[in-house]
């Protein structure tokens, strides 16, 4: 059986199953190893979610049954909504050709049309080289030592026979991004995001931040009403959008907005045309009785 042979591979060589930057399956089938990588416990945790409304989950490969293909295409569709992430899993026996990035990066620009912050989870059993793409707040906030221990506890699932949970455990990367900024340009800074998704959870209102370069023909105000209705679907909360092409500012809300927001919005953009968008951020945070963020001047 194959996950036999890929057990006596895992158990010879212990110390040396971490993948490359980003594979996620055994060594006895040709995968390729980080020998570099340190793992550290990580307890796993199935959250319960919705059912998600789309598809997240392209399993060409056949890898996954019913219950276990549901259970990872509602996860990634939480993280859609939530997070703001568009999450992604594709399996496949054959690349065509392609190197594994290169088949990641044409999957996303194929289901997401490369847009957003972007975590698609490669399982590739042509090559035996799976492969993690990430994109925006998703390539700002996940750090490679996370990134290599989730792999490293992928690789164990997989190994044990358990494709969904290996699979799920990649996926809850997007849950080390931010509650409150989504920043597909990014703008900031790792730093900058800690402190600033932090203040912005102070706040008296439920606030998200988008973060963008838009060079599409869409208005920033329709980019920042789809968002607003992905996130909020209950018409709660506030949504604000930084475009960094423009250096500025909007907001928008299912309710009419806070006096003080608008008041503050003249302020933030003062300052996002300089550039200075965590400034501009923290004026809108302290308008709304949040506690500002104290950020470090380099």
């Amino acid at each position: 059986m194959i996950f036999l042979k890929k057990f006596i591979s895992f158990t010879a060589a212990v110390t040396a199953l971490a993948m490359i930057l980003c594979g996620c399956t055994a060594k006895n089938d040709g995968k390729k190893h980080d020998e570099s990588v340190e793992a550290t416990s990580q307890p796993f945790t199935e959250r319960v979610v919705d059912t998600a409304d789309g598809s997240y989950v392209y399993d060409k490969a056949g890898l996954l049954n019913a219950d276990d293909l549901k259970a990872c295409n509602d996860y990634a569709g939480w993280l859609y909504t939530e997070k703001l992430i568009n999450a992604a899993v594709v399996t496949t026996n054959d690349l065509g050709g392609k190197s594994p990035s290169d088949f990641a990066l044409d999957e996303y620009n194929r289901i997401y049309e490369g847009k957003g912050s972007g975590l698609l989870v490669l399982i590739n059993n042509d090559t035996n080289e799976d492969f993690i793409w990430r994109t925006g707040s998703c390539l700002s906030e996940i750090s490679q030592a996370s990134e290599s221990n989730a792999i490293y506890w992928s690789t164990k699932e997989i190994i044990g026979g358990s494709y969904r949970r290996g699979i799920m455990r990649l996926l809850q990367l997007g849950e080390l991004c931010g509650d409150h900024i989504v920043d597909n340009a990014q703008v900031f800074e790792f730093d900058e995001l800690t402190v600033l998704d932090k203040a912005m959870g102070s706040c008296k209102y439920d606030l998200t931040l988008l973060a963008s370069r838009n060079g599409s023909d869409t208005p920033n105000e329709d980019i920042l009403k789809s968002y607003y209705t992905r996130k909020y679907s209950d018409g709660s909360g506030i949504m604000l959008m930084i475009d960094a092409n423009k250096k500025n500012m909007i907001a928008y809300s299912g309710d009419k907005l806070p006096w003080e927001l608008e008041k503050a919005l003249k302020p933030a953009n003062e300052l996002a045309a300089k550039e200075d968008y965590s400034g501009a951020v923290n004026k809108v945070i302290e308008a709304l009785d949040g506690k500002a963020a104290s950020l470090k001047k380099t």
